[in-house]
């Protein structure tokens, strides 16, 4: 079976295509920001606190992955390369202290073969969409901090380059849902990791 994670910037669609993948009835998992408690603050509001519960949410699905992996199709919106990009760009704003101990973490944890992704999908939209995108979030979940936006993308492949996690697929999100998620399965399908 087939486990992939849906990256990208808050807005380019992660969970509607996570949720498109689901409804194809593979199983969810949703971002960390929607796992951990509303009073933990996200994006540039977050902390050192913030980002160990952050990643924390995310090391919950590892024995859900671990035990499943083998009999159901995964899709995971973000994972634990995306908490560390955004604990990356919070650690370069001296916002958090977390990043080194999270790194560390997590280069453990990926050592694990069943808790390595098959296949990383980064969505990548325009500003203009993306802005839109963001309008219709909860104000908590908004991200519209410049800084983040620009970071964010280069941050994340800095990490997957020093984590040897380089089977990326980036896929553009500037169309309506249903065409995103076409291109998406059509990805999993000629890089051979859809497994019916």
């Amino acid at each position: 079976m087939t486990f992939i994670v849906i990256e990208g910037f808050s807005g380019t669609g992660k969970t509607s295509i996570a949720q498109g993948l689901e409804g194809m009835g593979w199983l969810r998992l949703q971002e960390s920001a929607h796992a951990v408690p509303r009073d933990v603050p996200l994006a540039d509001r977050a902390d050192t606190s913030a980002d160990f519960s952050l990643l924390g949410a995310t090391m919950a699905y590892c024995s859900v992955i671990s035990k499943l992996r083998g009999v159901r199709n995964i899709v995971s919106e973000g994972y634990l390369l995306s908490d560390l990009a955004y604990a990356k760009i919070r650690f370069e704003l001296k916002k958090s202290d977390a990043y080194p101990s999270m790194l560390t973490m997590v280069k453990r944890i990926m050592e694990e073969p069943s808790l390595r992704p098959d296949l990383y999908i980064l969505l990548k939209a325009g500003d203009e969409t993306i802005s839109h995108r963001q309008q219709g979030k909860d104000e908590r979940e908004r991200n519209m901090t410049d800084i983040f936006r620009t970071r964010y993308y280069t941050a994340l492949e800095e990490i997957h380059r020093e984590l040897n996690e380089e089977a990326t697929e980036v896929v553009e999100t500037d169309s309506d849902v249903g065409a995103t998620l076409e291109t998406v399965v059509g990805v999993l399908g000629r890089r051979k990791v859809m497994v019916a």
